[in-house]
């Protein structure tokens, strides 16, 4: 007899842009996914994303949860942030311009508060190896790191994890059409307009990795 192999109950961290969208793919297919779950931290691309995130997991066939964090509104001078003068697309192709004090790891915890109570084994990110070059957020060793401290702060053995964490953006983009993921709703643009600018560091980033992709079709 064929063993039944069973599957990791998952919460997917969705924000609607190509990386974790194609991880979040992977993951219907890998995990059980409870939830998918997209955070309103202030951000000028909230409503965008969360519209965009609400799409792919309609398609996924995964049900959707929006989280409010509205203590980031009180910080000061954080490009990304609706509360802050709209600013000029050269200021967001820093690090230091689009960076939001701890998020990933705020976002990891409290998706970790909802694993540990509904059981859920993983916390599915779309960290991947391109990021990780520029944001330390997204590297294995905050992976590593995360998981170890959440050995500590969750009775249940809740892990981390990236189902594209080895792949750049290009690669990510072939394996989202390979897995059959929702592309034609991924949004990824820093100014949240109903139409991606394409000129901030965020939508070149994505323009980049299907262009790649059409010049070698």
């Amino acid at each position: 007899m064929r063993q039944r192999i069973t599957k990791h109950r998952s919460i997917i961290l969705l924000s609607g842009g190509l990386d974790s969208t194609v991880s979040a793919t992977i993951a219907k297919k890998k995990t059980r996914p409870l939830f998918a779950l997209t955070f309103d931290y202030g951000q000028r691309a909230a409503r965008m994303e969360i519209r965009a995130s609400r799409k792919i997991s309609k398609a996924l066939r995964i049900p959707h949860k929006t989280v409010q964090i509205p203590f980031f509104k009180t910080f000061k001078n954080l490009s990304l942030l609706r509360s802050q003068k709209k600013p000029s697309i050269q200021s967001l192709n820093r690090i230091r311009d689009v960076w939001v004090p701890n998020r990933n790891g705020l976002f990891i915890n409290i998706a970790a508060c909802y694993a540990e109570y509904h059981k859920v084994d993983l916390i599915v990110t779309g960290f991947n190896r391109e990021e990780a070059e520029q944001f330390p957020d997204n590297t294995p060793q905050f992976i590593a790191a995360i998981n170890h401290a959440l050995m500590f702060s969750a009775l249940r053995n809740v892990k981390v994890v990236s189902f594209v964490s080895n792949y750049t953006k290009t690669q990510i983009n072939r394996l989202g059409v390979r897995y059959r993921a929702p592309l034609q709703h991924v949004y990824s643009c820093y100014l949240g307009r109903t139409t991606m600018c394409g000129k901030c560091a965020s939508c070149r980033r994505l323009q980049k990795s299907m262009q790649h992709d059409v010049q070698h079709s």
